[in-house]
């Protein structure tokens, strides 16, 4: 009895000093404890950011590209990023016998969802329009009705002597013509036979 009431107080001592071991260990580890050098961070962050370029780039090393017009399989065909327009037409099983390529750049680098048309040699005919100096030697060519003489008129489709000679007295009689419709005033020049000389002559 004397000794438990000497000691009365060691239950509360041992207690106490778990407690402070305890909190001892858990201050010592903590503070033990490595902080994640700055290195790591970021070659974890480079390596996410390749990892996403490389994903970029698999998703994106094809193109698709439409081709239309005068080749032999127009269709729609898928090409590596950097294709040039020349694989496109080799893949549509080249051009046709009708293609106009002298309009076309073949070195062309393509993109994706790209549409061409391929032209024929009579619609980049038809929509190329004629130099000045063409255009000029044509209106030339023309034979003005109000001046020509009877041999000039003779020069045109179906006009023999006796037609020549009849749009001469008529301009004669009335006056020059004002338009070429006005042709048909004259003997033997009906609505069809002037409408086939309309390109041949000019007031």
């Amino acid at each position: 009895m004397t000794w438990l009431k000497k000691n009365k107080m060691m239950p509360l001592i041992v207690v106490i000093v778990g407690v402070s071991l305890g909190l001892g260990s858990l201050f010592f580890f903590y503070f033990q404890k490595e902080d994640v050098p700055l290195w790591e961070n970021t070659q974890y962050s480079t390596a996410s950011t390749e990892t996403h370029s490389v994903i970029s780039e698999q998703i994106t090393e094809t193109i698709l590209v439409d081709i239309k017009g005068a080749v032999m399989r127009p269709g729609v065909y898928e090409l590596a990023f950097d294709a040039r327009l020349q694989e496109l037409i080799l893949l549509a099983g080249g051009l046709n016998e009708l293609a106009e390529d002298r309009s076309l750049n073949l070195a062309e680098k393509l993109v994706d969802q790209q549409m061409i048309y391929v032209a024929t040699k009579e619609e980049v005919a038809f929509s190329m329009p004629l130099p000045e100096k063409q255009i000029s030697e044509t209106k030339e060519a023309l034979i003005n009705i109000n001046t020509a003489s009877l041999s000039e008129l003779q020069q045109l489709t179906g006009v023999g002597p006796a037609k020549a000679q009849a749009i001469i007295d008529h301009r004669e009689e009335n006056g020059l013509f004002k338009s070429v419709d006005d042709l048909t005033q004259v003997s033997g020049f009906g609505e069809k036979t002037v409408e086939k000389l309309r390109n041949s002559i000019k007031i």
